[in-house]
């Protein structure tokens, strides 16, 4: 009988470790060793409590007093947050790369305007409430992501690294390739990686929202920060198993990692396909 570690049980539970050599190992403590099976059904009980608790909560919505209400009103009005035009659609090109320099006399701050106004209200309204949330790397990226590029620039400012290799392949990955021996052999960007049949075509008119939005793509990327922290090392506009997909590289403290997100990255969360370590 092992000590149970409740940290790696939780991510257990919660699907963290899905596709990962932790996973099996887990799975054959909670099977075989009476004491991680009762903690994994102590947790899983108490996970169906939260639920049922956050229901009851959110069938009775706290409404935004007068005041407070009145005031956003009068801040989303001003001009300052007014709404800009959607920059056109670029088409697909090769390997770019992403930088944090601001370029050209454009405001800095204006293209994550669009998306901080939501951001605001709702952490404005939970401030009210005495609720404080961990906003971590989206709140940094929110400071810090620059405007708008030229159209010959790569799709967005974004990551901690001051450049990100970024290619559009539109290749088709496979999560038993990803995850195999020879997968791990590939360490520079993930296209080395990919199938190169007939499965190889354009993703990027699927992933328009991240290829044309340097604010779409920065949200994303800090989203996939949060659910799996390290530096990102290199990303593919792909496909995963026939669908379009975010492909990145991740090089963390534990080891090397690859990480599959989906067309809704940055919308609510990272949109994990999978992952696998690289090495």
């Amino acid at each position: 009988m092992s000590a149970v570690d409740h940290d790696l049980l939780a991510d257990y539970v919660g699907g963290a470790l899905d596709g990962t050599p932790e996973h099996d190992r887990v799975a054959r403590l909670v099977a075989d060793d009476p004491a991680w099976h009762s903690a994994a059904a102590e947790l899983r009980s108490a996970l169906l409590l939260v639920d049922a608790d956050l229901g009851v909560f959110a069938a009775a919505p706290e409404p935004m007093p007068d005041d407070v209400a009145a005031r956003f009103d009068t801040l989303l009005a001003s001009p300052q947050f007014a709404a800009t035009p959607a920059s056109p659609p670029r088409p697909a090109t090769g390997e770019r790369t992403l930088s944090r320099e601001a370029r050209g006399a454009r405001p800095a701050r204006r293209g994550w305007r669009r998306w901080a106004t939501p951001v605001a209200v709702a952490v404005g309204a939970l401030a009210l409430a005495g609720i404080v949330l961990p906003l971590g790397p989206l709140a940094t990226t929110m400071q810090d992501a620059p405007g708008t590029m030229s159209a010959k620039d790569a799709p967005a400012a974004a990551g901690e690294e001051r450049g990100v290799p970024v290619t559009s392949s539109g290749t088709d990955y496979r999560r038993e390739m990803l995850s195999s021996a020879a997968a791990q052999s590939y360490k520079s960007t993930p296209s080395q990686s990919a199938s190169s049949g007939d499965n190889t075509m354009s993703a990027t008119t699927d992933l328009n929202r991240l290829t044309d939005s340097d604010d779409a793509l920065t949200i994303c990327l800090a989203a996939i920060r949060t659910a799996l922290p390290g530096t990102i090392t290199a990303a593919d506009f792909a496909r995963f198993e026939g669908h379009p997909a975010l492909v990145v590289t991740i090089d963390t403290p534990a080891g090397g990692w690859w990480f599959v997100a989906g067309q809704q990255c940055g919308v609510n969360g990272a949109d994990e396909l999978f992952r696998t370590p690289r090495n």
